[in-house]
Order: structure tokens, then C-alpha cells, then sequence
């Protein structure tokens, strides 16, 4: 009888451990890749320094509204100098973001901006963060 016991409580405890790891997958959630696209002609640079750029989002629907978004500065490196604007994309996933380039850049530096997508949740879904190409900003806007 005390062997019997054993084993069911082996085979009880086996379950639970099945049970968790499935629960931990589904709270982790399907994972969703996100891809930020310019539209075209986008984005634009004026003399002043003005930076304008508009897309959307190509990802899950769940995924495209309401999505932080973030219009960044680049160095030749590819790394981040400066964040020039910040908006949540529309509910079909398309934004527009605009900013002032510093007046703190080399007249001789290579610079791109880039938009970034925050990471999410919606629902079941976790929403990756996601960037567009890097657009080089044109000497002239310096």
C-alpha cells in the first residue's frame, strides 16, 4: 500500500510539472515580429534640420495600434545620440513622427535617423520591438 501511495503521488507531481510548463508558454504568449516601413518619399529632411518621417507597421493586427513610437538620431556607429520624437501609431498601424536635428552636430559627420517600435502585449500576443532601415541625413540639413 505505501509503494501504491508513492506512486501516485510521483505520478500527481509529474502532472503538476507537465501542467506548469504548459501554463508557462501560454503566458509567455505567441511571439510577434514587427517591421517599420517608411511610405514612400519618407522620410524628409529640410535646411532647417527638420526631420519628418510617416509609415506603418507591418505586423500582426492585434499588434498595430496604440504602438510606442520613437523617431531616433544615429551616429556612424549605428548608435542612438538623440530621440527627436515620440507618438503611438493609429489603430490600422501607420505614424507619423517629426523633429529638430541638434544644432550640436558635426557639419563633417555621418548621421541617419531611424523609427523604432516599442516592444508590447496585446492579448495573447507579445509584440517585438522592431526599427526601419536607417535613412542617411543629407550634409545639406546639418
Amino acid at each position: 500500500m505505501k509503494i501504491a501511495g508513492r506512486a501516485t503521488l510521483a505520478l500527481i507531481a509529474v502532472l503538476a510539472l507537465c501542467l506548469g510548463a504548459f501554463s508557462a508558454e501560454a503566458i509567455a504568449g505567441k511571439k510577434k515580429k514587427t517591421v517599420v516601413v517608411y511610405f514612400s518619399g519618407s522620410p524628409k529632411f529640410n535646411k532647417g534640420g527638420k526631420v519628418s518621417a510617416k509609415g506603418s507597421l507591418n505586423t500582426a493586427t492585434a499588434c498595430k495600434p496604440s504602438r510606442g513610437m520613437r523617431l531616433q538620431l544615429l551616429d556612424s556607429t549605428g548608435t542612438v545620440i538623440a530621440t527627436l520624437d515620440g507618438s503611438t501609431s493609429d489603430s490600422t498601424g501607420n505614424w507619423s513622427l517629426s523633429g529638430q536635428l541638434p544644432n550640436t552636430l558635426s557639419p563633417t559627420g555621418t548621421y541617419s535617423v531611424r523609427v523604432k517600435a516599442k516592444k508590447r502585449t496585446a492579448g495573447k500576443f507579445v509584440c517585438m520591438a522592431g526599427v526601419s532601415t536607417p535613412a542617411p541625413v543629407p550634409a545639406s540639413s546639418l
